[in-house]
């Protein structure tokens, strides 16, 4: 009975985890990603545009790799990733939602490499 139950909680677990990503595109994307104050910032370089990081997906293992890299304050690294962009409603009524990034899956990571500077002018 107990590995029963067991296996219904496990089943149910893995199901609705599953189910999280379901109504979304994962892409593949590449970019810088920083992490201060408690933000996580993702700075798509085809896009060319700033996101921040939604508290959802790999958000925390993604802060828990760059904090382990131990980079300077506010330092970029670059990132390839699995993710996308969905819109996030706004805690102030009357302000349009924000466009944020859910991570789903890391490919890697890279120190020394990132987004040219050039293209983040005026972010």
């Amino acid at each position: 009975m107990k590995l029963r139950i067991i296996f219904t909680f496990v089943s149910a677990f893995f199901l609705t985890s599953c189910g999280e990503h379901s109504d979304y595109t994962v892409s593949e994307f590449s970019g810088d990603y920083r992490f201060y104050s408690g933000i996580g910032e993702f700075f798509d370089c085809n896009k060319k545009k700033k996101f921040y990081v939604a508290d959802a997906g790999i958000s925390s293992k993604l802060q828990e790799t760059y904090l382990k890299l131990q980079v300077k304050p506010k330092e970029d690294v670059f990132i390839k990733i699995k993710g996308y962009l969905k819109e996030e409603a706004q805690k102030v009524e009357g302000i349009n939602p924000n466009l944020v990034f859910v991570p789903v899956k890391l490919i890697s990571v890279d120190e020394d490499r990132g987004c040219t500077y050039p293209i983040r002018e005026g972010e």
